[in-house]
């Protein structure tokens, strides 16, 4: 009897311990499982996208055109009616800049010649205002108190023509010498004086009245433009 008792026992041991332990079978088989779902879905995923990118890929790849394929879409359209100039002009340009050292002494030479007749123009025109303002000369914008109205001689090339003279010199300067910096400089030269002729006028106008808005009016600011009327302000200063 006592035996019996013993083996009963353990037999519900045994039937407890096993309903006790199987939620923990199970835990440990879910995540497992899930785990390994997870695991095939991210497979699934990659593959995926590896065959939407080589499908992009394919869509975007071009071929580089053909010979053929060029010659017949230069002969496609009416010849006159395609811009044929652009394109020759193109193509031109494009060689000569390849080539171009090969015209450097031609250009230097160009260069020097322009330069010299530009400074010796500039030089002229320089001395000509000077000499036609005479002792009303002053380095300021405002004028002198005595400032009388020159509109005849070089006066009659530009409104200023001591100022047009300095950059005609300074960009013959530049041409002599193939300089970049004489070049900025005299770019800069340019804006100064060209806003010092501003506030010069202003004085100018509130001296002179509609006299000097009329001369205005009918004479260039800086650089001469009829040269006629140059050729005969050289004509004087030689007499």
């Amino acid at each position: 009897e006592m035996a019996g008792k013993v083996v009963l026992a353990l037999v519900v041991a045994a039937f407890v311990g096993t309903h006790a332990f199987m939620p923990s079978a199970m835990q440990l088989k879910i995540p497992l499982g899930a785990r390994a779902c997870g695991r095939q879905k991210h497979l699934t995923s990659s593959a995926s996208k590896i065959c939407m990118q080589s499908n992009n890929d394919k869509d975007t790849t071009t071929n580089f055109p053909s010979p053929e394929k060029i010659m017949d879409n230069v002969m496609e359209g009416t010849l006159g009616e395609r811009g044929e100039l652009f394109v020759g002009l193109q193509f031109g340009l494009v060689f000569l800049v390849i080539i171009a050292p090969l015209f450097q002494e031609s250009i230097e030479s160009a260069g020097l010649v322009a330069g010299l007749a530009l400074s010796a123009a500039g030089l002229l025109l320089g001395y000509a205002g000077v000499r036609q303002l005479g002792d009303s000369l002053s380095p300021w914008p405002k004028p002198i108190n005595s400032n009388e109205l020159q509109t005849n001689g070089p006066f009659a090339l530009c409104r200023h023509p001591i100022y047009g003279g300095l950059l005609i010199t300074c960009v013959g300067l530049t041409l002599i010498t193939s300089s970049y910096p004489r070049l900025l400089f005299s770019v800069l030269l340019l804006l100064v004086l060209d806003r010092k002729a501003e506030i010069e006028e202003q004085f100018l106008v509130d001296k002179h009245g509609e006299s000097y808005k009329e001369y205005c009016q009918n004479t260039p600011k800086l650089l001469p433009r009829d040269l006629s009327k140059a050729a005969q302000v050289v004509a004087d200063l030689i007499k």
